[in-house]
């Protein structure tokens, strides 16, 4: 007499640890960007305007230089210069990567900001209007950028 095989209830050792080696692969990929979520500061408008001028006060300090940056508020087109002991010369140009909604809003027909090397600097106070309006200036004394949201 033949037995009868009863259909098989459940799943096998091995079909268990593949699916347990899957989780455990897809937590250890995703976990680490989940604990992350929403930390990141969101991109404000002016981004790109307050990195160039951070980045000029850097050189300044690191080159013992002092560094003008010029902006072109219609065209966003920016030129860097350096002044030291070993003459002038441009540092950078080009055009701002600012965002698509974003204008800089100025009466002047150039930007200009000026940094020494001791880090003080001077310049001139651009407002950014974009999903909120940020004015954008240089603090005088420190020479770091400073936003104030209206």
């Amino acid at each position: 007499m033949r037995s009868r095989m009863r259909p098989r209830r459940g799943f096998t050792l091995w079909e268990m640890a593949v699916v347990l080696a899957l989780t455990a692969l897809t937590a250890a990929v995703v976990i680490p960007n989940w604990s992350d979520f929403g930390t990141a500061p969101p991109a404000l408008p002016g981004d790109a305007v307050v990195a160039l001028l951070r980045d000029a006060r850097r050189h300044a300090i690191d080159s013992s230089q002092t560094v003008s940056v010029r902006i072109d508020p219609s065209s966003l087109y920016f030129r860097v210069d350096t002044t030291g002991a070993n003459g002038t010369g441009v540092l950078a140009d080009g055009t701002l990567g600012v965002g698509t909604y974003e204008t800089l809003i100025t009466d002047l027909p150039r930007l200009q900001y000026v940094f020494r090397p001791t880090g003080a600097a001077m310049g001139d106070t651009v407002l950014v209007r974009g999903d909120i309006s940020v004015m954008i200036a240089v603090d005088a004394w420190s020479g770091e950028t400073v936003r104030y949201a209206r």
